[in-house]
């Protein structure tokens, strides 16, 4: 009778230890959720995408942890899209000046001072450095190409910006801005959107709204903008931004890629030594940055549009 009681004890435990290695390899099985053209993503993808945002943008970590998967997931199909478009027209696996910039530009933001330091921390928190740079390869090939297919498309009145250089005063402002981008069918989707933005901000706040809802590249960094003087906007944007207080965000204005949202982070007043030709050099690249952002978006919708994309 001991002997069938310990038989039974056994078989029992054999039996637990099934069912837990089968629930393990159940949990860390490899399931396709995507798939675009010839491209997929799986779960795993998705998660080495969630740690790949996390430990670049440590402000992500104040997100919860789902909408970041849903994030991680979003960003990893626009990747493909991108990537997708890119090759009908370059190489990839190259390395450039551009990457190597754009590269230092992430780990100085993280506090580190050298491409070494950024290895040494990548591989802390698991990510591979050479993926590091395949991904923003993608990033610096793509700018690039819009740069080329649609530089000769931008119109800058550099008359006009010289005359606001000329009158502006000694003292202007400054804005601390954040932006959101959204696209919208027709008119009542555009509606229908700008209410649930608006309720989102007030519930979550403009943070959490941008990972959300924004389709503009800045969203990689909540919607920042950073400092910009005021006179470097559109007229438009302008009156609406003078309107407002600190915390404030704008009503849609329609551009090209869709409806803009600013937010006014912060503003001060400063003095402004202009070298007339230094500032109109400045007013231009930010407005040429301005329409090619607009036409980057533009073309990846045009790109997505005509993909077949599946989610399972």
């Amino acid at each position: 009778m001991v002997i069938f009681n310990n038989q039974k004890f056994l078989l029992s435990i054999l039996l637990i230890i099934s069912l837990f290695l089968s629930f393990e390899i159940k949990s860390n099985e490899v399931k396709i959720i995507t798939k675009i053209e010839n491209m997929i993503i799986t779960n795993i993808d998705v998660e080495n995408e969630y740690n790949y945002l996390i430990g670049l943008n440590k402000s992500l970590a104040e997100v919860d942890k789902d909408k970041i998967f849903d994030y991680a997931k979003e960003s990893l199909i626009k990747e493909k899209i991108k990537k997708i478009e890119i090759l009908k027209y370059y190489e990839l696996n190259n390395r450039n000046e551009m990457i190597d910039v754009m590269i230092e530009n992430l780990f100085l933001n993280l506090g580190l001072n050298t491409q070494e330091e950024f290895k040494n921390y990548l591989k802390k928190i698991n990510l591979s450095f050479d993926e590091v740079y395949k991904k923003i390869e993608i990033e610096a090939v793509w700018n690039q190409m819009i740069y080329s297919k649609y530089y000769n498309k931008v119109r800058i009145n550099k008359e006009k910006l010289r005359k606001e250089i000329k009158n502006n005063p000694k003292k202007g402002d400054v804005y601390l801005l954040s932006e959101l981008i959204y696209t919208f069918k027709n008119q009542n989707d555009f509606k229908n959107k700008y209410l649930k933005i608006l309720e989102s901000i007030n519930s979550i706040g403009f943070k959490e709204t941008v990972i959300n809802y924004s389709i503009s590249d800045s969203k990689n960094n909540f919607g920042s903008l950073g400092w910009i003087n005021k006179k470097t906007l559109s007229s438009s944007i302008r009156d609406k931004l003078e309107k407002l207080n600190i915390g404030e965000v704008t009503e849609p204005i329609i551009i090209p890629a869709g409806a803009l949202i600013i937010k006014i982070d912060d503003k001060k007043i400063q003095n402004i030594n202009v070298n007339l030709e230094e500032e109109l050099k400045k007013n231009i690249q930010f407005e040429t940055n301005s329409q090619l952002n607009s036409y980057s978006v533009l073309h990846f919708n045009k790109v997505k549009n005509n993909l077949s994309i599946n989610e399972y």
